[in-house]
């Protein structure tokens, strides 16, 4: 079947009665055609407008291939703020597995905005592994920082942050970051019985250290 043949039928679904199918139908082809221009797409993200690029980058993130997350993770290194931000964003579209290590290099940004949706990321992959990182952001001087962390550790679901997290919600004088933090203490998963491990990395004394570095306590 080619690529035409594709379309051919996804131009003919969008005159399904069902709203359902005709929606389903519009985004398959988008894709396809996506798929056809890849490199059109690809050229169009690497340089010109910043709006175009944004675009483009979005793009990319929805078609998932090989070549569309080279693309992606080499934009990662963009000079541009908001197109790393964009790039970021637009892996999370799939979170290709390949991008957990370059996401947790994105976590050393200078830009707070780019660590911010890059710990948003990371904690999509529900991977125990990132949680000393993000644990690490957890009593960050910067208040949007430290509030996304506290969402991030609850998305990630790992037991690990609990008491981090209660060390926050008790002791914390930023009420948005004990809001958050309360959030993310009833998303986290049960702690298993027999869990030797389960004080680390969030153990008890890391945690009263970290308070004690906060300047929101």
């Amino acid at each position: 079947m080619t690529i035409e043949t594709r379309k051919q039928a996804l131009a003919q679904a969008l005159r399904d009665p069902e709203e359902v199918v005709r929606s389903a139908a519009s985004r398959a082809l988008d894709r396809v055609e996506g798929l056809e221009k890849l490199e059109q797409v690809v050229q169009a993200a690497r340089g010109g407008e910043k709006s175009t690029r944004i675009r483009a980058i979005h793009f990319l993130g929805i078609l998932d291939t090989t070549e569309s997350v080279d693309a992606l993770l080499s934009f990662l290194q963009d000079p541009e703020y908001d197109i790393r931000v964009a790039t970021i964003k637009a892996v999370e579209t799939n979170l290709p597995e390949r991008a957990y290590i370059p996401l947790l290099s994105c976590l050393n940004d200078p830009e707070p905005s780019v660590v911010q949706v890059a710990m948003e990321a990371l904690s999509c992959f529900k991977d125990p592994r990132a949680t000393e990182f993000l644990l690490s952001f957890l009593f960050n001087r910067d208040g949007e920082i430290a509030c996304t962390a506290a969402q991030a550790l609850g998305n990630n679901g790992d037991p690990r942050a609990e008491y981090p997290l209660i060390k926050a919600l008790s002791q914390s004088k930023d009420p948005l970051l004990r809001s958050k933090a309360a959030e993310a203490l009833g998303q986290l998963h049960p702690v298993p019985v027999q869990d030797p491990s389960q004080a680390e990395p969030g153990d008890q004394s890391d945690a009263e250290n970290q308070v004690d570095d906060d300047p929101n306590m």
